[in-house]
């Protein structure tokens, strides 16, 4: 496996902090961060805090874990307190960074079928509300827990642990290894970048096995260091990405 060559620091030599938006070499990926993972409920209709697998109004099984009823059009506000993870009916113990894509888009797709506002164009305009609400509610579960760095953020939110834009990176190896590849990414051929793509790629699924390891321990101080890498490592692929259209 290709492993690019690392910029020695001195001793003497010092580099000065890094945040989440340094120089064009430094940047991560702009993706998202898990502050707009947040779903504000409204005031004007009930809102659910738990969820439950029968309808609170006619008694029937419920099709998803979302508070949406087709046999008797019952549908309610969600509140923030309901996790992603049991609005899409997936497990978050015992380690929610831990998520089966299949069954994600299977569970996506099944609840925004009932909730969609096109399902309940017919309905009162109160209830294409909530639907519309509910539906807003599904896409921002979906997306935060079908990228694995959206998924880190999100639970690290959840757990008081905000990933912010002046989080810093203090790795110095890290930071010069960066830098390097970064260089190459603009300088390199075809090969070279396919070279350092796979390597990004065998690095990214490392701090992946970081992260899920972290979470398993509850561990959020080393699973949010391991956040910030992995926002820098995706800043890489999206370079490489980038410059590879642009050949």
């Amino acid at each position: 496996m290709f492993r690019p060559f690392l910029l020695r620091v001195s001793r003497d030599f010092t580099i000065p902090r890094v945040t989440h938006q340094p120089s064009s070499l430094l940047a991560p990926s702009n993706r998202c961060h898990a502050g707009a993972f947040s779903h504000q409920a409204g005031s004007r209709h009930s809102v659910v805090t738990s969820l439950t697998k029968t309808c609170p109004s006619c008694g029937v099984v419920l099709p998803t874990a979302l508070p949406v009823c087709p046999s008797c059009n019952y549908i309610a506000r969600i509140h923030d307190s309901i996790s992603y993870h049991d609005l899409l009916g997936l497990p978050y113990e015992p380690n929610p960074f831990v998520v089966d894509g299949a069954i994600l888009k299977r569970r996506f797709l099944g609840a925004q079928r009932i909730s969609h506002p096109d399902a309940w164009a017919t309905k009162g305009e109160s209830q294409r509300d909530v639907a519309l609400h509910v539906s807003n509610t599904v896409n921002a579960a979906y997306k935060a827990l079908l990228s694995p760095l959206h998924r880190i953020e999100y639970i690290l939110q959840r757990n008081g642990f905000n990933t912010e834009e002046t989080d810093q990176l203090e790795d110095l190896e890290f930071i010069s290894e960066i830098m390097e590849v970064r260089e190459e990414i603009e300088t390199g051929d075809v090969e070279r970048i396919r070279a350092l793509e796979e390597d990004n790629n065998n690095k990214i699924r490392e701090v992946h096995s970081v992260i899920e390891r972290s979470v398993a321990e509850k561990n959020w101080e080393d699973a949010k260091a391991a956040a910030v890498r992995l926002k820098y490592l995706h800043g890489i692929a999206d370079a490489i990405k980038q410059r590879l259209d642009n050949l």
